[in-house]
């Protein structure tokens, strides 16, 4: 029985199925095949190809040091800052990445990061206006270890703004690795500056950045 009521006429397989199967043999596969091959196409531009609206797109740096990342919309990709190998953002929220060279040292890098970082403070004191720090520690992103320094700004007539600066080494006594700056304005989604970072899209790109040029 057809779940279609009657005042609504015939349903459009009813339609085109006499039709169909009036068609020669070769056709028929022909229009079958052609069918399955769009579907294919749709899923491969959407899915594996990653043009939905949600989808990941890669960055991939090379030179002076490798690394890749991923990200989703809102975040576009956008012409780094002087110095910079890497940015993505939106209107608002930035994730950009530095390479890091740090100077000789003895130990393992989990023990000097901390003594670096501190002297970033003061320079990211006269960088960034209004600048407070808020939190520091180690940081470990995908088994790479290194340490973070989260901290608040506010441009002059800007709004309150927050930031998480992550210094990255791909082993214990590397002296070359990457330093990242992620920041973004108070709002409903980062409500505290440990938030950045850890919310929205900045999380898809902080959280996947690895060393090298190969996902996983």
């Amino acid at each position: 029985m057809s779940a279609v009521r009657p005042e609504f006429g015939p349903t459009l397989p009813a339609l085109l199925g006499p039709r169909f199967r009036a068609l020669p043999q070769v056709v028929r596969l022909g229009l079958a095949a052609l069918a399955g091959f769009v579907v294919v196409a749709i899923f491969y531009a959407l899915v594996l190809r990653g043009d939905g609206a949600d989808a990941k797109r890669a960055v991939v740096v090379r030179q002076p040091i490798a690394f890749n990342f991923v990200y989703r919309a809102p975040f576009h990709r956008l012409a780094p800052a002087a110095g910079e190998l890497a940015r993505v953002g939106s209107r608002s929220q930035t994730f950009a990445v530095r390479d890091l060279r740090l100077p000789a040292y003895r130990g393992d890098a989990a023990g000097f990061l901390p003594l670096y970082a501190a002297q970033q403070e003061a320079q990211m004191a006269r960088a960034f206006p209004g600048f407070v720090w808020r939190a520091d520690g180690r940081a470990n992103i995908n088994q790479q270890q290194g340490f973070e320094i989260v901290f608040q700004f506010r441009r002059p007539g800007g709004p309150l703004t927050y930031g998480r600066r992550v210094l990255l080494v791909p082993s214990v006594t590397a002296r070359d690795g990457v330093d990242i700056l992620v920041t973004a304005p108070r709002s409903p989604a980062i409500v505290r500056a440990d938030d950045v970072g850890h919310n929205g899209g900045l999380k898809t790109a902080l959280r996947s950045l690895r060393f090298g040029t190969e996902r996983p």
